[in-house]
């Protein structure tokens, strides 16, 4: 005889939910944060034929953008339930795991916000006296979200603590506590589970340092040289990116030039590395004990946003919102980046195969005009609401 199968609520997800992370769980009802869904078919990327996430960010909305076709979307209307109806090729879990590093992307702003309220971070305006200060914030909002890995992912084993058949490890970095004998034969007082490793990292991704290791050591290591030798590369590229997302929502023009753009951030400010010591501290007890620390999280109503007058940048404006100016002459980037998003928004059902393998030829050719001619017939993706103008997409 059958029995009638198990019904899991919110109190008692099933044994195979992402909710039961932490994270997760404190994500889905943290008041602070919205997900807002976006008119985008994330079949394009599942295929490869995108190659990158055009779901977007933006912390200082407060919102986790997802896409309306995606599995997090299906997801999201029984998260209480099994991940493994929705997890094809692993595509659930890193959408969910990406949407917690974008929830501590936000509640990091708004907990800078209160902690360094002269700075204005998070309500603007951005201006030339104090973008470098925003690009301080900015960077550590991101070791913020990147300590989603080091204080926990890396702590466990996801497959085991949820058993349903994922792969995934870590989510930005490939660092695991399972290899911190390998890492101690290099740093003996090496240990990242500790508030004061915040600090650490939030100051190599403002100078591009990491001490205690040295480039030896890399060679020495292929653990450490998997690890390190990303690790550097990304965090040069954070700096570059937060400069110029920033200088595009700047309420004057601010034009850095391209060897600065990866330049080191300054820590030496006294109130800087008060704000790392106490930040870091906040960001253990959030991601490692699951408590808020007792913060009163403001909602603010003016975000910074980018000038309406200034031409459109697709790496940092949304192409469902703002449409490409007939008479605009748009960089290289910012036309692939225009390319890629009108994919994303077409409806994948809508093109054919033969037309897809031409999208994905034209795209590796950097042909970006006959990308949006093969689409130019194709059905967009129905309007979900309301979408922001400035999303950051560049990735």
């Amino acid at each position: 005889m059958l029995s009638a199968a198990p019904v899991f609520t919110p109190s008692e997800p099933h044994p195979e939910s992402l909710v039961r992370l932490p994270i997760v769980r404190r994500m889905l009802s943290d008041p602070l944060v919205r997900f807002v869904p976006r008119a985008i078919d994330q079949r394009w990327y599942y295929e490869g034929i995108v190659p990158v996430s055009l779901a977007g960010f933006n912390p200082f909305l407060r919102g986790i953008f997802y896409a309306k076709n995606s599995a997090l979307s299906h997801w999201l209307a029984a998260p209480h339930g099994s991940t493994r109806d929705f997890n094809d090729n692993d595509n659930l879990v890193r959408e969910v795991l990406f949407a917690a590093h974008d929830y501590l992307h936000c509640w990091s702003a708004e907990v800078i916000a209160v902690l360094a309220p002269w700075v204005r971070f998070a309500t603007g305006p951005i201006l030339r006296d104090n973008i470098e200060d925003f690009v301080f914030c900015h960077l550590l909002t991101e070791a913020a979200a990147v300590a989603l890995d080091y204080w926990f992912l890396s702590t466990i084993h996801l497959a085991e603590q949820i058993p349903m058949g994922t792969t995934i490890t870590t989510l930005t970095v490939s660092y695991h506590e399972r290899n911190v004998s390998e890492y101690r034969r290099f740093c003996p007082a090496w240990d990242a589970q500790r508030p004061g490793f915040f600090g650490q990292l939030a100051r190599f991704y403002c100078s591009g340092v990491f001490n205690g290791f040295s480039v030896q050591d890399l060679r020495r290591s292929p653990q450490i040289r998997k690890w390190l030798a990303h690790e550097l590369s990304y965090g040069a590229t954070q700096r570059e990116y937060a400069r110029l997302w920033l200088s595009f929502l700047a309420a004057e023009e601010i034009a850095y030039e391209p060897q600065k753009l990866a330049a080191p951030v300054s820590v030496q400010e006294k109130w800087k590395q008060q704000l790392m010591h106490e930040l870091g501290l906040v960001m253990f007890a959030k991601i490692k004990e699951d408590s808020d620390s007792g913060l009163v999280l403001r909602f603010r109503n003016e975000p910074p946003t980018s000038p309406r007058e200034r031409q459109p940048d697709f790496r940092f404006v949304n192409a469902n919102v703002v449409p490409l100016p007939p008479e605009a002459v748009p960089s290289p980037e910012s036309s692939r980046y225009h390319a890629l998003q009108r994919v994303s928004a077409t409806d994948f059902d809508s093109v054919s195969q033969e037309t897809r393998r031409a999208i994905a030829r034209a795209f590796k050719r950097e042909e970006h005009a006959e990308v949006s001619r093969l689409i130019e017939q194709a059905e967009r993706v129905a309007p979900v609401g309301a979408e922001p103008r400035d999303l950051f997409v560049l990735n």
